[in-house]
């Protein structure tokens, strides 16, 4: 009986323990959201993030900063999206059409786009922060968007009939159509 009651007591501090951080984790993610409501609102952060912002000169496509990502030696700026497109003469034109076909669609046939793309070779692999940033809210999760970017068996049927006709229109903007 003494034994129960010491499991009793143990299994009661316990949920109380989980308890605790449930509540921690809901506060920690009311932060979170707050912070990245203003954030896309184009509100400045409160100033201890103020010196991790990034500078006037870091820019995107939209004229929003970019943000800044944290290396081993620091804050550095994140490249813009534009930056990793591989053709610069035609960057504002795989640019746009990325933009007209991503920006009415949502989390896996958004990335379906950046990923032809990237198989056009006219876009260097992006990470997740640089493409979240051009395309905000668009892409799903940074877990799901390495998955499918990574993962050339990810997709169904009709999405890489899409990837491919995209991949197709990407190349041809980029002059490497098939001749």
């Amino acid at each position: 009986m003494e034994r129960l009651e010491v499991q009793s007591a143990q299994l009661d501090r316990l949920e109380a323990k989980l308890d605790q951080e449930a509540e921690e984790r809901r506060e920690l993610s009311k932060k979170i959201d707050t912070l990245l409501k203003r954030w896309m609102a184009g509100v400045d952060l409160p100033d201890e993030t103020a010196e991790r912002s990034g500078t006037p000169d870091q820019v995107g496509s939209d004229g929003r900063r970019c943000p800044v990502v944290a290396g081993h030696d620091g804050a550095k700026p994140m490249r813009a999206f534009a930056e990793y497109i591989r053709v610069p003469e035609k960057a504002a034109e795989i640019l746009a059409k990325l933009h007209e076909w991503i920006d009415e669609r949502q989390r896996v046939k958004a990335i379906l786009y950046i990923k032809a793309a990237m198989d056009a070779r006219v876009l260097e692999r992006v990470p997740f922060v640089a493409a979240d940033a051009e395309y905000p809210g668009r892409l799903g999760s940074k877990s799901l968007y390495y998955a499918y970017i990574s993962e050339p068996n990810a997709f169904t049927e009709d999405d890489l009939e899409e990837l491919r006709r995209a991949k197709a229109a990407l190349e041809e903007i980029a002059g490497r159509g098939r001749q």
